[in-house]
């Protein structure tokens, strides 16, 4: 028998049927890529995708985690 908060866990995705993409070797290809790109990168580029990523995660904080983190950093202004 369902009950209600096994629909609910099914609806929100807790029962993960795995997806014939994601093999167990597949975190190694991926983890293998990413080492081989940013080996290839240029230092311009690491710093560029990084200052995005960056400010990205920032814009995405609410106002006053921003504020909080700046006061932390810049206590003295």
């Amino acid at each position: 028998m369902i009950t209600m908060s096994r629909i609910k866990e099914e609806m929100l995705g807790y029962e993960y049927t795995q997806n014939d993409w994601i093999e167990p070797q597949a975190h190694v290809m991926v983890d293998e890529l990413v080492e081989y790109q940013v080996y290839c990168m240029t230092l311009s580029e690491l710093t560029q995708r990084v200052t995005k990523q960056m400010r990205d995660e920032y814009y995405s904080n609410p106002y006053d985690e921003m504020t909080k983190q700046y006061r932390e950093v810049f206590q003295d202004e």
